[in-house]
């Protein structure tokens, strides 16, 4: 930003100067004109020089104009030369400088266009040429594709995220960015992981993409069950596993690996009533009606503990409860309803209770 303005400043600096050189090169070459015929300088060379200096102050503006103009046709057509021999988005991002949301749009559409096409060679172009060079990745490719669930190019893109840390400076020497998104239907949800580098200047070899990972919903559970644990992908990874053996769920947008339970489902409204009661999730007045969670989490860092209970559905769509204890199954620090999609902060079924 402080670069941009810099360059903002001296541009309007340099437009400032030459029109200033225009107007005093006018007023010194008519002051030169009127001078010449007067007697007084009759054998001088004073008009002549103001003529003189106040055309070559006139000109300058001009030729200002003309050096731009022959710098952006020669730029221009160095542009569409470049454009007419690019093979795939990281040629684009090699000699053009693009902003974050293009190069995102860009990559995005050409990884998932020419998987669902089967188009290997334009799918591994994508990669930067470092990655296409190491041994593995051509047999990585051709895995990627005996396991890819073609159609995802077709479908909306939800919960699009970037990690905290991911820069963002349109004007840093290296760009780089990663986000992960939710794209398919109710009935077959998919989850991308992706990273690449859209500009580097002294190291174009590094632009390009650098890690793509694609998982259903199961093998999505898997992944992010231990995420920290999980080592950066080589190569383009296509994961999809079988729910006759993995049982996972959507919630709050986010895959888990869910159990399943015996315990009878209960209504939003009937929990509520039961809350009024109790704010202890081992009382048990709430295990008889709700029975063991589906879902626990514990972050190693907290003493606090994540509770998922699933409930009755709602106009046929699943809803579950949050609660956050401050130990293991002890005291409700709060508690919110869930749907595959969202976690619904606006309306607690428990407000937030520190003690």
């Amino acid at each position: 930003m402080l670069t941009a303005i810099k360059s903002l400043f001296f541009i309007i600096l340099a437009i400032f100067g030459l029109v200033l050189s225009f107007f005093i090169g006018l007023i010194l070459l008519i002051r030169g004109f009127l001078k010449k015929p007067l007697a007084e300088y009759a054998g001088s060379q004073y008009p002549k020089k103001l003529i003189r200096v106040g055309t070559v102050m006139i000109s300058l503006p001009f030729i200002a104009i003309a050096a731009v103009s022959i710098w952006g046709i020669t730029s221009s057509a160095n542009t569409l030369y470049n454009r007419a021999h690019y093979e795939c988005v990281p040629d684009v991002w090699r000699y053009e400088s693009v902003s974050q949301t293009r190069a995102e749009q860009e990559i995005i559409q050409a990884l998932l266009n020419s998987a669902d096409k089967n188009n290997r060679e334009a799918f591994a172009k994508n990669f930067t040429p470092e990655m296409q060079k190491k041994k593995g990745f051509e047999k990585a490719v051709v895995r990627f594709f005996e396991a890819y669930p073609s159609g995802l190019s077709h479908y909306k893109i939800y919960d699009k995220t970037r990690p905290e840390s991911a820069p963002s400076d349109s004007e840093a020497a290296v760009r780089t960015d990663s986000l992960s998104f939710r794209c398919g239907t109710d009935e077959n949800w998919y989850f991308v992981n992706l990273e690449y580098c859209y500009w580097n200047q002294d190291e174009p070899n590094k632009v390009g993409v650098t890690g793509f990972r694609v998982m259903n919903l199961e093998a999505a559970a898997v992944y992010f069950e231990n995420e920290d644990a999980n080592t950066p992908d080589e190569f383009p990874v296509c994961d999809i596993r079988s729910n006759s053996r993995i049982n996972a769920r959507l919630v709050g947008g986010r895959p888990y690996l869910w159990t399943s339970t015996d315990a009878p489902k209960i209504s939003e409204e009937q929990l509520r009533h039961l809350l009024e009661k109790t704010n202890r999730l081992d009382d048990p007045l709430l295990i008889l009606n709700i029975g063991e969670p589906n879902l626990v989490i514990k972050n190693p860092d907290s003493t606090e503990y994540g509770y998922f209970f699933e409930l009755t559905p709602q106009s046929g769509e699943p809803r579950y409860a949050y609660f956050q204890t401050d130990s293991e199954r002890g005291n409700i620090l709060w508690g919110v309803l869930c749907t595959p999609y969202k976690i619904d902060y606006d309306h607690y079924l428990v407000e937030y209770n520190p003690k």
